[in-house]
């Protein structure tokens, strides 16, 4: 049967909507097509200017297709297209990149979101309370068809979309991943003969992180943002629950007419891409090498594995954060946001999740990671290359900052919070 409605967007066929136009036409949903899907990285990728509702239609797209391929009850398909629609519906303006400041999280917010749409919901057929739960519970069977962390559909499309947005090639063959995917006992499997075909996926998902949502320059105006937010709110005068509602330009516009100066001038700077630049870069020793550094006033340095482990623990939170940055420009004799760090987790979910692989034929299965050590030690390889603490600086600060490098990394060490 021919669809009623359908929305066009790149990279994927006409998207049939017409089951599900009170959600599409609510004002939540409507939000999404405000906020950036990769947040601050359109500073470095221009074409990366997608939204989360670009997003949200491309994961219902692929949820149709499972429906057709797996041929799932009239029931279960009705759900599970309302919540790949809905999966990200809690997500505030610039996303992951800012949810660190604001107290509470996007699941959580995605809930309470809900509510308000029992009604859009009710007339799409499915119950406010069982999209909840799905939010709730990425270990709920039917959920994992879209939030698996390997072959859901929330992550197919993200690789394809932003790879697409950004400028990059070679997506694996998603359509084929899909078809040879199946329920298990342990979860999401893919079918043993297909086993190529998700190590490539893997691979792809660590190349996107090491040259896109990693990238140096973009993580440095990552920062920049946080930490602007995180200045208006130090006072203790505002929680910050009012930004959840706000798009991407609402929140640039309130931060612009902060009381706090540090926050206008890093919002300033951010939008007129003055960005701070890499001062300081800390890699895992032996890697050294990866650091470009060409004729820049920057310093490389290693350090061992357990140390960098240790220092990422002690800064894992936003606050603490904010305190080593303030401490290190008082110790430099800059006034505080003069530094900042543009740090990364420590192989925090940034080396894929192990995937199960299953065989129809002969019923068993195995875990990818358990047993291909090559492949788990190329990932690993991968983030290890990508990996680095830096220090970055306003651009002016730069030439004199990068004489005191060893100073810089000393302090570092000795810190303690």
């Amino acid at each position: 049967m021919l669809p009623t409605k359908s929305i066009c967007i790149p990279g994927t066929p006409p998207v049939d909507v017409g089951a599900l136009l009170p959600l599409i036409d609510h004002p939540h949903f409507q939000a999404l097509r405000l906020r950036k899907q990769l947040g601050v990285n359109y500073l470095v990728f221009p074409g990366a200017v997608h939204s989360r509702f670009e997003h949200a239609v491309g994961v219902l797209a692929l949820t149709q297709r499972l429906c057709r391929l797996h041929a799932f009850s009239a029931d279960d398909a009705r759900l599970l297209q309302v919540f790949a629609l809905l999966h990200d519906i809690g997500h505030g303006p610039f996303s992951h990149q800012i949810e660190p400041v604001l107290a509470g999280e996007h699941h959580e917010h995605g809930q309470a979101l809900l509510v308000d749409m029992a009604d859009a919901l009710a007339q799409c057929g499915v119950a406010a309370a069982a999209v909840a739960a799905m939010l709730a519970d990425d270990a709920q069977p039917l959920a994992a068809w879209v939030r698996d962390r390997n072959l859901g559909t929330d992550k197919l499309d993200y690789l394809m979309r932003d790879a697409l947005h950004i400028g990059f090639h070679g997506t694996p063959d998603i359509e084929r991943l899909q078809v040879f995917t199946q329920m298990t006992a342990d979860g999401l499997a893919i079918e043993e003969k297909y086993l190529e075909d998700a190590k490539q996926l893997q691979k792809f998902y660590s190349y996107l992180h090491q040259h896109g949502y990693l990238n140096k320059t973009a993580l440095a105006a990552q920062r920049m943002l946080q930490r602007a937010v995180q200045e208006e709110l130090s006072d203790g005068r505002n929680s910050g629950a009012e930004l959840w509602a706000m798009t991407d330009d609402q929140l640039l516009q309130w931060a612009a007419n902060a009381r706090n100066a540090l926050t206008r001038q890093l919002v300033a700077d951010l939008v007129s891409r003055r960005l701070y630049r890499t001062v300081l870069a800390l890699k895992p020793a032996g890697y050294a090498y990866v650091e470009r550094q060409a004729d820049k006033p920057l310093a490389v340095m290693e350090w061992p594995r357990p140390e960098l482990r240790a220092f990422c623990d002690r800064v894992e939170g936003i606050a603490a954060l904010r305190v080593l940055e303030n401490a290190l420009c008082e110790a430099m004799g800059l006034p505080p946001g003069a530094m900042l760090f543009a740090a990364m987790p420590y192989f925090k979910k940034l080396v894929p999740k192990d995937l199960r692989v299953f065989s129809a034929h002969s019923q068993r299965g195995f875990w990818l990671l358990e047993n291909d050590g090559d492949h788990r030690r190329s990932l690993e390889s991968d983030y290890l290359r990508t990996f680095a603490v830096r220090v970055v600086v306003r651009p002016d600060c730069r030439d004199a900052l990068a004489k005191k490098a060893p100073a810089i990394a000393e302090f570092l060490r000795d810190w303690r919070g």
